[in-house]
């Protein structure tokens, strides 16, 4: 399975670059053609959930119409195959297609990983010097179509899957002995729809505009070979409005609820590199999270900008749960460099701070929201 997906995505480059440029781009550089921009570079980072990790990273961006068309944003596939220090290997596609006029929009994530991972128990409270590991494999895909009603309105259906196997912890310790489903090898396969209002100027660094995006989706037991019955909803609101010639302030509040039998990889987390950077991702876990975001983005010199963030977390097993004293915080400053500036196509560095044992640097590409 793990040579299956390496090989998947070497041959998708291998065709794209071949495609595009009939032989395969420098590191470091961008080839353009007619309609077609193609990036690929080596990827060297450290980050929490990782320590070094080492990869490869590349990605096409095009337009589905003349690149002058400013109805149509700019569309992207991004991939990534990495192997960390941590033992970790990763191979991850992500791709936004905007169609002609953007009366349709196309989003595919699809992953194949092997993570050693860390594991504090469940909920607002748990302890930070008492965790354990554990490691899985996954398969994870997630397919969304939207069909414009009207100007910035999307009617979309949803698509999603996830395969967790091989899964290894020690016997009657803190994984062991938690109260959530998914302790087995196992699959979450289900449908759902999505509404969305969408006004943003642009797809990598918006400086302008409104995101509200509500997603529903029902995975059902024995149905398309889901292994639970779980109902998840994500709300998605995002925020973008210039406070000066060229500084932006972007805010985003995220709930993201589960309902039924819900697995521990299908639940809430709060942290990583795009929530509350400081916070290894699923330091708090849950069946709900609430967490709201704002930075404050400007330019410093030439192809560089910077960025300052803070975020507030709730982590909670039902309405009941939630207490404003239980809010994780983080905050932290970032530097970007634009590898493609006409589109502010950006190198993200970050570091999050939450106190002494919840702190670190990420290197990734495009901004956290």
């Amino acid at each position: 399975m793990k040579n299956n997906f390496v090989l998947t995505f070497i041959l998708f480059w291998l065709i794209a670059f071949t495609a595009g440029a009939n032989k395969l781009t420098p590191a470091d550089t961008i080839k353009k053609t007619k309609n077609l921009k193609f990036l690929i570079v080596p990827v060297l980072f450290k980050s929490i959930e990782t320590k070094w990790a080492a990869g490869v990273s590349g990605s096409v961006s095009f337009k589905t119409t003349d690149f002058n068309d400013s109805t149509t944003r700019t569309s992207s596939v991004q991939s990534v195959v990495m192997y960390t220090q941590r033992k970790q290997n990763i191979q991850a596609l992500d791709a936004t297609v905007f169609f002609p006029h953007e009366n349709y929009i196309l989003t595919l994530q699809a992953s194949h990983t092997f993570f050693p991972d860390k594991f504090w128990g469940l909920g607002a409270n748990t302890k930070n010097l008492k965790h354990e590991e554990y490691e899985y494999s996954q398969v994870y895909f997630l397919g969304q179509i939207k069909k414009k009603l009207v100007k910035s309105l999307f009617l979309g259906f949803i698509y999603e899957f996830q395969r967790v196997y091989d899964l290894k912890f020690e016997k009657n310790n803190l994984f062991d002995n938690n109260m959530a489903h998914g302790k087995e090898n196992h699959s979450v396969s289900g449908i759902g729809a999505s509404v969305c209002y969408d006004t943003r100027n642009s797809g990598f660094w918006p400086t302008k505009g409104i995101y509200i995006q509500y997603s529903y989706r029902a995975a059902i037991k024995s149905f398309l070979n889901s292994s639970y019955t779980n109902l998840k909803t994500i709300l998605d609101i995002r925020y973008f409005k210039k406070v000066s010639k060229n500084s932006i302030l972007a805010l985003q509040v995220l709930n993201f609820s589960n309902f039924r039998e819900t697995p521990i990889r299908e639940m809430a987390m709060i942290g990583g590199a795009n929530n509350l950077r400081g916070f290894y991702q699923g330091r708090f876990r849950d069946l709900k999270m609430t967490t709201l975001i704002a930075e404050f983005r400007f330019p410093v010199y030439k192809k560089f900008s910077a960025c300052l963030f803070n975020g507030a977390g709730y982590i909670y097993n039902n309405l009941n749960g939630f207490n404003f004293e239980n809010a994780k915080i983080s905050y932290g400053a970032g530097i970007r460099y634009s590898i493609r500036k006409d589109e502010k196509f950006n190198i993200r560095i970050d570091y999050g701070f939450a106190d002494k044992y919840n702190k670190g640097l990420y290197f990734t590409f495009g901004e956290c929201f």
